[in-house]
């Protein structure tokens, strides 16, 4: 075996030597994807960024490559240096390691800003925002390796602070050469947010193989130490109901080494909650004892403890009672009665009652077999426990039972969804046997399977829609094969999370093409408003609008605007005036001017046919209808009439006083308000664009204009059978009961529905009222203004509509926002409030370590 120093040295080494072809794909990624967007992109200041953004890579990657692994190495060599001088400080060193950890989260703070220049602030900057992106993507290979490298460098106890391999140094290194490169801060950003993805997916390669090189070698993993903490603040992460927390490393929950799982050892200093003991006592044991507190808050110290005789024997006694007890009868089926199904199912979906699931309620012998049951999953559940050798097995059953009881009883979520999580607790339980805070890592296969299913389900509001029916087909056909696996590892979980996701791309991908194609369209229109306005801006401050009247400056900043600038965007040679719409304006302003026209009626007279045919052109390129403009039209008419009717009389040679032939009243001059161009409140939209975008309530009218019209009532909720009134009134009060009733609550009130219009991010799901039925639909786009947004519901059906149209489909309750945030988390906060609640106060100084209640899913905002 090598030793411990040459192990470390030959990991430098290779990590320098990986990073350059690293790098380099890198780069080779962020350009392809520049270029992509580059072409994709319609704004010619953005197309002209991006590509001195692949250009600028292009011409530093051959010497950032040559000049990495070299840098790198001498940051490594700094790391260890840092490493060996904080192993002479001994504890002091290490009382530090908490805030020297607050860098791998990427945070700045201001003391960090003070006495350094606006380059240096920048600079903190990106490598700030290139390690939160890299961050997730090494996350757990990272925790791994900070045990393998800890125990390399001699060390007792894992010290992530002191690896010479953190993310922030590769970060750091790369940041450096950027800050050579004399680029500006707006084109490093964008190197940055290019650069980050393949950057973090390289890294987890890279520490992938050193882990494989540590084991080969046969370095052991260091153990995670628990810091001791003040009683106040012991005090208030238990009032904080059990919220996420980290180990000094920043590990979640106590992944990786040293949870409640076992090994001896694992975690050293401060006092544990319950004095040591060889084996523990269960037989009566309770929610609310000190020792279950321990292991949820703070992992467990005495998890790896033995269990006493007494315990075994009041587990024997409870599973001859389960099997001795009367078989239980699986339910017929999922929701009320047979008699009563077709009436449950006419009522709205938004409006049905709740009806109250939990682990022992009896599920569909069809859909679940034998573990319909609830006798049969609580025999299961106490045959693990009597094959339990350890306390933290026994209190990671707990966990788990309680878990799915809270995800059981989420009223947001379909009945049928929750007890498919009913029905897959002999998984997890079995799960917890193996592992028994796996519910304390975010990241952790079987947590996620369960997050994914419920996250996939909120696509769905009706239980007995034909595509909630494919969708849950899938979910009962993986949990039950679960079911029936023996679970020694993760792997299983993770492989049928796997297909289930597979499954759903294939799905999402028949719907991608439709959400690309009617996005493309709004992002034109809204890319040709934004140059239209400018174009209308440019053309109010002309010289020549004297006199001109109000209709033609209303037509020359609406519609004519919109044409020059659909011909710049869909021009392909990059001309200057596009089909040549720019050159009609002084020709069409000269011809409305009476007394000069009067004075040169033939030059008049030649215009005419050409200009009439070129606005007609641009108007049809751009997709109007020539009854949309015939107002303009009819007034021009007007204007060039005299004219015409002069030519007309002097051709006569017998007219003798043609010069006082009678004029009809000349048309007003525009007012100041009319010379005054406006930017307009919304994109302008085509009727093509109107249905390829959904406007279903929505009309066109006069240019950039749309007509809001909401859509009929829904119908009134038919009565319920007096069985189903009967059951769901019987079932516990939650909720979701109080909002099922949709006539009791009054509508909202304007400024209710404009907050929570601006409420909904981009992501967010809501209940549609739509032809006549409730759909579950998704918000995909708002406008820059956030004038217009379009949803998404099933199968990629575009419903787009305006601030106004959905600010009054909401005060009549026919748009619902969806509460879709992380259903595993909020379940663990509700078990931990609960043993808050109920748990006496730990003592003063025990370790605190709180598990995985992770933060919940922020969309990205409107």
């Amino acid at each position: 075996m090598a030793s411990q120093p040459d192990v470390l040295q030959s990991c430098l080494q290779e990590a320098a030597r990986a990073a350059k072809p690293a790098l380099e794909h890198c780069i080779e990624t962020a350009i392809t994807a520049l270029q992509a967007a580059e072409t994709h992109s319609m704004k010619t200041s953005e197309r002209d960024e991006l590509a001195s953004a692949w250009r600028g890579l292009l011409d530093n990657k051959a010497a950032w490559s040559a000049r990495y692994q070299a840098d790198l190495l001498a940051a490594f060599d700094k790391g260890i240096a840092a490493a060996l001088a904080a192993g002479e400080n001994g504890n002091t060193a290490f009382a530090t390691s908490t805030a020297q950890g607050l860098r791998r989260t990427g945070s700045l703070g201001m003391d960090a800003f003070s006495l350094v220049d606006d380059a240096d602030v920048t600079q903190a900057i990106e490598s700030s925002r290139l390690l939160q992106h890299i961050l997730p993507c090494v996350e757990q290979t990272l925790a791994e390796l900070d045990t393998l490298i800890s125990s390399a460098q001699g060390l007792a106890n894992v010290r992530p602070e002191l690896n010479p391999l953190r993310p922030e140094v590769f970060t750091q290194v790369l940041q450096g050469l950027m800050a050579n490169a004399a680029a500006d801060p707006p084109l490093v950003s964008t190197w940055v947010r290019h650069l980050a993805d393949p950057m973090g997916r390289e890294l987890k390669r890279i520490y992938e193989k050193l882990i494989r090189l540590l084991e080969q070698a046969n370095v052991q993993a260091a153990n995670y130490r628990v810091l001791q903490t003040p009683a106040g603040i012991a005090g208030k992460t238990r009032a904080g109901g059990g919220k996420a927390g980290s180990t000094p490393g920043g590990l979640p929950g106590g992944s990786g080494t040293g949870s409640g799982s076992g090994g001896e050892g694992a975690y050293a200093g401060g006092k544990p909650a319950r004095p040591p003991s060889q084996y523990a006592d269960l037989s009566n044991y309770e929610i609310r004892d000190e020792l279950f507190q321990d292991f949820l808050f703070h992992g467990g110290s005495n998890a790896h403890h033995g269990l006493a005789p007494s315990y075994y024997a009041t587990v024997d006694e409870e599973l001859s009672a389960l099997k001795a007890a009367p078989d239980s009868t699986a339910a017929p089926l999922s929701g009320p009665a047979a008699q009563d199904e077709a009436s449950y199912q006419a009522v709205p979906a938004v409006d049905r009652p709740q009806r109250f699931v939990d682990v022992s309620s009896p599920l569909s012998a069809k859909v679940w077999g034998t573990y319909g049951r609830s006798r049969e999953r609580a025999i299961v559940r106490t045959q693990l426990r009597k094959e339990a050798t350890k306390v933290g097995q026994v209190l990671g059953l707990e966990v788990v039972r309680k878990l799915v009881n809270q995800v059981a009883q989420d009223p947001r979520l379909l009945v049928p969804v929750r007890e498919a999580i009913v029905a897959l607790e002999p998984s997890l339980l079995r799960l917890a046997m193996v592992d028994p805070r796996f519910f304390s890592d975010e990241g952790h296969p079987g947590r996620r399977l369960m997050e994914r299913v419920a996250q996939r389900s909120f696509k769905y509001n009706d239980e007995f829609s034909p595509e909630f029916a494919v969708f849950f087909q899938a979910v009962t056909g993986s949990f039950n094969e679960l079911n029936a696996l023996a679970i020694e590892d993760a792997k299983p979980f993770g492989m049928a999370l796997a297909a289930l996701e597979h499954a759903w791309d294939a799905q999402d991908q028949r719907e991608f093409e439709t959400r690309h194609k009617v996005l493309q369209a709004l992002h034109f229109a809204e890319e040709r408003q934004e140059r239209a306005d400018q174009i209308a801006f440019d053309l109010s401050a002309r010289s020549d609008l004297d006199n001109v009247p109000g209709v033609v400056l209303d037509f020359l900043f609406g519609p004519w605007s919109l044409a020059m600038a659909h011909a710049k965007l869909v021009d392909q040679r990059n001309q200057v005036d596009p089909e040549g719409f720019g050159s009609v304006v002084p020709d069409l302003l000269w011809s409305v001017k009476r007394d000069v026209t009067l004075k040169r009626p033939a030059k008049l007279i030649e215009m005419i046919p050409g200009l009439l045919d070129k606005l007609h052109s641009g108007l049809s390129m751009l997709g109007q209808a020539p009854r949309e403009n015939e107002k303009f039209f009819e007034s021009l008419m007007k204007l060039h009439q005299p004219v015409l009717k002069l030519r007309r009389l002097k051709s006569k040679r017998d007219a003798e006083e043609s010069g006082a032939i009678p004029l009809e009243p000349e048309e007003l001059p525009a007012t100041p308000e009319q010379r005054r161009a406006r930017v307009a409140e919304q994109p302008w939209l085509g009727r093509d664009d109107l249905d390829a975008a959904g406007f279903e309530d929505t009309l066109p009218t006069a240019p950039g204009e749309l007509l809001d019209e909401l859509p009929a009532a829904p119908p009134a909720a038919r009565p319920l059978p007096a069985a189903v009134e009967a059951a769901a009134a019987a079932a516990p009060d939650t909720t979701a009961q109080a909002e099922g009733d949709n006539a009791s609550r009054p509508a909202h009130t304007s400024p209710e529905a404009e907050a929570i219009l601006l409420g909904l991010r981009t992501g967010s799901w809501v209940d549609l009222y739509s032809k006549r039925r409730w759909l579950r639909a998704q918000l995909i786009w708002a406008s820059s203004k956030a004038t217009l947004f379009m949803f998404l519901s099933h199968g990629g059906q575009p419903h787009s509509m305006t601030k106004r149209s959905c600010e009054k489909l909401i005060m009549q309750r026919w748009l619902r926002p969806v509460d879709t945030q992380a259903v595993v988390a909020q379940a663990l906060d509700a078990v931990a409030s609960e043993v808050a609640a109920q748990a006496p106060p730990l003592r003063q100084g025990s370790n605190a370590f709180l598990p995985s209640a992770a933060p919940q899913d922020e969309p990205a905002t409107v």
